[in-house]
């Protein structure tokens, strides 16, 4: 992250670490620019984005064209979802055993209060309204892939993927 003046603010010997990041962003404009925001936050691989919210519950299941695909560390959940909610995306995985663990992090255009209630209510691990300007996009991406990547401790990967399909139907 940089302070303006073209200067890091991270420690020089400490650099995000690689995680795994499932992008949700039913927009494609907004799918591309949020994936290259990873891309120049530091994020060089295991970063993956799907389209829908029907593709993000497979995808999570390891399902049909995602079978095998790693658990990700961390899911960028866009609220607006064709096919099933953002909500209710965001309900199943928090409510699924296996997966309850993974932080996600919402983001919206709007911070509509009836929304933010919601996202918390369903154990979302923070709401984010998206900024409008692309500077300030991209800054808050940085700052996302910074918080989830340097700063917390992400739960240790499972020893395999075991999502029992019952708790993770929608």
């Amino acid at each position: 992250m940089s302070n303006g003046s073209g200067t890091t603010l991270l420690p020089s010997n400490k650099t995000p670490r690689q995680i795994e990041v499932l992008v949700v962003q039913s927009n494609p404009a907004d799918a591309f620019l949020t994936m290259e925001a990873f891309k120049a936050a530091g994020l060089t691989s295991g970063l993956h984005c799907v389209t829908n919210g029907f593709d993000a519950l497979s995808y999570m299941r390891g399902q049909g064209q995602y079978s095998g695909v790693a658990v990700p560390d961390l899911i960028f959940l866009d609220l607006s979802q064709p096919r099933v909610s953002g909500l209710e995306v965001l309900k199943v995985i928090k409510s699924t055993p296996d997966l309850m663990h993974i932080p996600i992090v919402v983001a919206a255009g709007s911070d509509d209060p009836k929304f933010v209630r919601s996202v918390y209510e369903l154990n979302g691990n923070c709401f984010m309204r998206k900024p409008g300007e692309l500077t300030e996009f991209l800054q808050f991406i940085e700052t996302c892939y910074e918080f989830w990547s340097h700063v917390v401790t992400l739960s240790p990967k499972a020893p395999k993927r075991r999502v029992r399909k019952s708790a993770a139907r929608a």
